[in-house]
């Protein structure tokens, strides 16, 4: 059976992929200016990131990795396996701003989901 995938699961693939196309392009014109013989100090790298739009891009993944946080908090709240965890989940959604590995376990949890939660 095919996965279904959430608005919100899908709008985080989507930025993702997005982010990482535009880091790529970023890394390529690094790479061109070195093989150039150009030094790539902070201005050639601000100038790069302004220019691929890096940092929208960042923002743009950040919006959807939240959205995807936030859907999952609703997601599995019946779930048999969150009820009765459910300190163990609460202590993890704490820390999801703050600690990087708790936003990520929480981020892979989400992708892991098939639910029909739009």
């Amino acid at each position: 059976m095919k996965k279904k995938h959430s608005k919100a699961q899908i709008d985080y693939l989507a930025a993702k992929e997005h982010f990482l196309q535009i880091s790529a392009q970023a890394d390529k014109r690094i790479t061109a200016l070195r093989e150039e013989g150009k030094e790539v100090g902070q201005a050639e790298m601000e100038e790069i990131i302004e220019r691929v739009g890096l940092h929208r891009a960042f923002n743009e993944l950040t919006h959807a990795e939240n959205v995807l946080i936030n859907w999952t908090q609703t997601a599995i709240k019946s779930e048999p396996e969150f009820i009765q965890n459910r300190s163990t989940f609460e202590a993890l959604y704490e820390r999801v701003k703050t600690d990087v590995e708790a936003r990520g376990a929480i981020l892979n949890l989400a992708m892991r989901l098939n639910l029909e939660l739009v």
